[in-house]
């Protein structure tokens, strides 16, 4: 039989050996696990040891679903650091091609606006493809038509007032004001605008543009971006589709595109016949533009 020992301290006092019960209490317990175990395997059962054993066993079961549960888990912990790396690898990667798609993009759109440069000197002279600029537009007014713009080339590129405007689609507008790193201009959409037109299957059929008409509906052409003019002659034959070039008088070479006539509209009490053309510029979006010195400019003094 375990006795418990008590020391007396200094005092008088009975002071508990904690480290006897410590071994004691643990004694007990392995000879009762003991105990159970021999019990349980003979066959006897003396003291009714099946609840004490269900006891025993529930609790290793509920540790073992405990350590299960921790293992799965924690695979589970690191399988979802190892997705999330490859998450975050992914999300990098996809910045990574967005990048090079937005670099790409914006090859393709300035290679398709060469193209379009290149063609614009199509509809001039050779003696005005030697004197031409190719430029951006920098700046332009308020609203959605470029009425005017700002262009990113000046006197020290060679840009002189009236230089005529164009792109890859047809004429643009004309300068009227050049600094030296940079120049004003006007579409055919402004009202101080005004360029002579004619058929391009009739030489003889000529006019004027200008958004200065009295024409009926004028501003829902205007909201539409459409030009507007008419004819020298109202017994001109005009008809929907016809095609509107320069005519060569003025500053403006012969024969550069305008647009189709969308409408014509004969005023019998003026004497007129107005057409409303539909340009083939999109002046919506306007970004690179050719310059060309305008025509007899040693003549105008420029």
């Amino acid at each position: 039989m375990l006795t418990l020992r008590f020391d007396k301290n200094k005092k008088g006092k009975k002071k508990i050996n904690v480290k006897v019960i410590a071994t004691g209490v643990v004694a007990i317990t392995l000879i009762g696990i003991v105990g159970i175990s021999v019990f349980k395997f003979s066959g006897t059962n003396p003291i009714a040891t099946r609840p004490v054993s269900d006891g025993v066993t529930s609790a290793g079961s509920s540790v073992n679903k405990g350590f299960s549960f921790f293992s799965d888990n924690i695979g589970d912990i690191f399988k979802f650091k190892s997705n999330a790396d490859k998450a975050n690898k992914l999300e990098k990667e996809n910045e990574k091609l967005k990048d090079e798609i937005i670099k790409l993009n914006g090859k393709l759109d300035k290679s398709e606006s060469l193209e379009e440069l290149k063609k614009s000197l199509n509809f001039v002279e050779e003696k005005y493809k030697a004197t031409s600029i190719a430029t951006t537009v920098v700046e332009k007014n308020d609203g959605n038509w470029y009425n005017s713009m700002v262009l990113a080339s000046g006197k020290s590129s060679g840009v002189k007032k009236d230089s005529i405007i164009m792109n890859g689609r047809g004429l643009v507008g004309f300068v009227y004001d050049v600094s030296d790193n940079y120049s004003k201009a006007i579409s055919l959409l402004d009202s101080k605008a005004s360029i002579s037109f004619k058929l391009s299957k009739n030489d003889n059929s000529k006019g004027i543009i200008t958004q200065n008409t009295n024409i009926e509906d004028k501003e829902k052409y205007n909201s539409k971006g459409y030009l507007q003019g008419y004819m020298f002659d109202s017994s001109y034959d005009v008809v929907q589709g016809d095609v509107v070039v320069t005519s060569g008088l003025g500053i403006f070479p012969e024969g550069i595109p305008i647009g189709e006539v969308e409408k014509v509209i004969d005023d019998k009490n003026n004497s007129l016949k107005y057409v409303v053309i539909k340009p083939y510029v999109n002046f919506k979006n306007i970004d690179d533009v050719v310059i060309v010195e305008p025509r007899n400019i040693e003549q105008r003094g420029k």
